[in-house]
Parts: C-alpha cells; structure tokens; sequence
C-alpha cells in the first residue's frame, strides 16, 4: 500500500473509530450501573462501588486499571492537591483520586481517536481541545459539587447550630448531642460533622478532629465555627452562649454574602442593557426617523456618485 493510499485511508478509519467510540461512550453514560444487581447488593453498595461490581465496558476497564498506576506516578503534591479537590466537593459517590484519575483516563482514551485525527490533518486548535477536555470534564463537575457543598454548608450551619444549642441546654452532653443532631439533620453539614465525631471515637483528639474538619471544606462560616468552637472549648466559656453567639454571627455573615451578591448583579444587568437593548433602540429610532424624513435616498447617493 502506498504512501498516498494510507494518507487517505488512516482520516477515514480515524472519523470511523471515532464515531464508534463515541456511541459506545454514551450508552455507557447512559447505562444504569446497578441494573442486574439484587436488591440486598444495591442496599450495601455505593455508585461507586455499584459500578465495579455490575462491570464496566472495555474503556472503562481499560481506565481502572490504569488509574492507580498513573497515581503512583505522579508527585505527591498533585495527589494530594486532588485529594483536596475530592474533600472538598464531598467525596461523591465515595470518589477518591483513584476515581478521579479514572475518569480523566476514562475522557482521554474516549478521545483519542479525535486527537489521532486531529493530528494526522494538522488542525491544531482541535488537538488543543482533545487534549484539555479531558482533565476539564471530571475537575468541572467536581468544581460544581464543591460549590453547591460550600452553599449548603453556609446555609444549615446557623439553623444547626441552633438546634444544637436547645439540644444542650436540655441537658444533653455536647458530643451525644453532636451526633444526635447530625443524625437527624441531614446534608453536608451532618456528614462532616458525623465523620469529624467518629474520628474523635477513633481515637483522634477533639482538636485535631474538627481541624480536619475545617480543612475538608472551604466554608468560611465552618471554619469561623470551627475556631470560635475551638477557642471556647480550652478557654472554658459556657459553651450554649457561644453556640448561640456564633450562630448569630453565621447570619450576620450569611446576609453580607447576600448583600454582595446582590450588589455584583446590578453591573451584569447594566452591561447586558448597554449591549443588547441599547444598540436595539437606537437602531429602531433611526429607522423610525429615516423612513419619516422622506428624503430620497436613492437619488441624493446617486447624485453624490455622479
């Protein structure tokens, strides 16, 4: 076979694969990953876990396995940077950096066949875009996660802490009241602070427990809890006037975000009228005034030409 023939062949064997992969990739998107699995292994399993064990496509074999060897070869420093990542959108569906890795790899071998073709005909902006899409996609939607946790986190904290305080003020002890209170709260809020209780069951100080715990996300309200918590546990405050203190301060700060943001809407809004409605107006004004002159047009630039 020629030079020539495989020039022409290989683009067309590219788009071809390509188009496979693609279809097969959006069955697996859209494929149920606990379909075939009883409803005792669906009760103890986790998505993630329901995924591995109902089995994956070849691709997504493919990506698992190649995972924990591509972490083992990264620095430490990106590891733990993705770690962070993880915590700090709540560890979905019990993702790890595994998980993550998995589906970069999972994106970058779905694509490859576009970045073959994109190669083989020179188009270098497409090749630029096969290569970023696929950290882009999975650090997106953890990206969104984190956001919607951070959120959540800034809203339930004052009503949780609230209910924690008549909690103790009932006479209850602070870490039964803990748990008590996550149990039946629910949210991100009350997973964290249901893990931050079992780490201190564990054997882990109450300090270096709820340190992590502040870590873990990047809620300025926690991490105000967590210090004035800290702060009034080793000086000795009563510790109902602090909850309550501190919830108070949590919507103080709550309704500041607000403020802001509600000031951050009136420029966007002006902007979009600037360039939308604007422009609009005038355009119609002018037409109004040019078809209501009466002059002609026609014969004044046909004077001017000659």
């Amino acid at each position: 076979m020629t030079l020539s023939t495989l020039t022409v062949v290989l683009p067309g064997l590219a788009v071809a694969v390509a188009v496979l992969l693609a279809v097969h990739g959006y069955r697996l998107l859209r494929a149920d990953a606990a379909e075939g699995l009883g409803l005792e292994e669906l009760v103890v399993l986790r998505p993630e876990q329901r995924r591995q064990a109902k089995g994956e496509g070849p691709i997504g074999r493919a990506a698992t396995a190649l995972a924990p060897r591509v972490r083992r070869r990264l620095p430490a420093r990106a590891v733990d940077w993705m770690q962070s990542q993880v915590d700090l959108a709540g560890r979905p569906d019990g993702m790890s950096v595994d998980g993550l890795l998995r589906g970069i790899l999972f994106w970058t071998l779905l694509l490859s066949p576009a970045m073959l073709l994109f190669g083989i005909s020179g188009n270098l902006k497409g090749l630029v875009l096969s290569l970023v899409a696929p950290p882009i996609l999975p650090l997106a939607r953890l990206a969104r996660l984190k956001r919607q946790r951070r959120e959540a986190l800034d809203r339930d904290l004052p009503d949780f802490l609230d209910i924690l305080a008549v909690t103790v003020t009932a006479g209850v002890g602070f870490r039964p009241a803990l748990l008590r209170v996550s149990a039946r709260f629910g949210g991100p809020i009350a997973e964290e602070m249901q893990l931050a209780l079992h780490q201190v069951q564990h054997g882990a100080s109450l300090r270096g427990a709820f340190e992590q715990l502040r870590d873990r996300s990047d809620s300025e309200a926690l991490a105000q809890f967590v210090t004035a918590f800290l702060q009034s546990d080793e000086l000795g405050a009563p510790l109902v006037d602090a909850l309550n203190q501190i919830a108070l301060d949590m919507r103080r700060e709550s309704a500041q975000r607000m403020r802001r943001k509600a000031a951050q809407v009136a420029p966007r809004v002006t902007l979009v009228t600037s360039i939308v409605l604007v422009p609009g107006t005038l355009i119609v004004l002018l037409t109004g005034l040019v078809l209501g002159s009466g002059v002609d047009f026609g014969s004044l630039f046909g004077g001017l030409a000659g």
